[in-house]
């Protein structure tokens, strides 16, 4: 059976903005349904998220977990529950700093601030998700993480998780090509190397430098189509890349979803 570790800020019904959250609850839905798959997401615990509504329970062995982050202990808690009418199993990560206050806009305020440490928080979960996968004991054949919120995560597998996840396939899948502009403070506060002498660094290029398989999601407008074919930075880091070019979107008819999902389902139990 293959172990699938799935990294979202978004998963509906907890939390939608983008096309990140229907992706990610249907094509969990669809990889637990095959039983060759042990598929686990997991997603901040914003503070909106009901523990009634959606039925979240405590997990004993994932309670008051101590994370080192830029130098300082981090407390977190891992709550349990399942996507509605689903038998896949979702960790919700409880942080009082980072997620507690987050509203429903996720990455903003109520006013439409962007919250200034998007990139600090989420960098912090992936760390904090990669972090617990030893009190779960559990170490999967692949990892998953979506575009900017969750890109450093194969740069925190090959330098602070390798003992353990040295064979785990690292699968990026980008449903949107903006925002991956990373102040290196973040790099630091991680105690990871820095590609660059860059203040800021090109988060999409080192994520694809990373991963083992990449998924482009191409919508209706061709953006993402666009930048991949006229980026020369881009098409130079793919040259010798594993990767998939994918026209999706959520208006698309279910069973034209249902068929990239079983597409990239098959790239990835290869």
């Amino acid at each position: 059976m293959s172990k699938i570790y799935y990294l979202s800020s978004e998963i509906d019904p907890f939390s939608k903005i983008t096309s990140i959250a229907t992706f990610s609850k249907e094509f969990s839905f669809i990889a637990n349904n095959e039983k060759k798959n042990d598929i686990r997401l997991i997603n901040p615990k914003y503070g909106y998220i009901s523990d009634r509504r959606f039925i979240l329970r405590e997990v004993i062995r994932l309670k008051d977990l101590l994370i080192k982050f830029d130098g300082v202990d981090h407390r977190i808690n891992l709550k349990s529950g399942f996507i509605p009418n689903t038998k896949v199993q979702v960790y919700f990560m409880q942080h009082e700093k980072y997620f507690d206050n987050v509203t429903e806009l996720i990455y903003k305020s109520k006013n439409g601030r962007i919250y200034k440490n998007n990139n600090e928080k989420f960098s912090f979960f992936s760390y904090a998700a990669l972090d617990t996968l030893g009190k779960l004991f559990w170490i999967p054949d692949s990892i998953i993480y979506n575009d900017w919120h969750t890109s450093i995560t194969p740069a925190l597998i090959d330098q602070k998780f390798s003992k353990y996840l040295s064979n785990t396939k690292k699968v990026f899948i980008i449903h949107d090509v903006d925002n991956y502009n990373l102040d290196c403070s973040i790099y630091k506060k991680l105690d990871l190397e820095i590609s660059s002498k860059e203040k800021k660094q090109s988060q999409l290029i080192n994520t694809i430098n990373r991963s083992d398989l990449i998924f482009f999601l191409n919508d209706e407008n061709d953006k993402v189509s666009n930048f991949v074919n006229t980026n020369k930075e881009i098409k130079k880091s793919l040259k010798n890349k594993n990767y998939k070019l994918i026209n999706y979107n959520t208006s698309m008819m279910q069973t034209d979803r249902l068929e990239v999902y079983n597409q990239i389902l098959l790239e990835i139990n290869k």
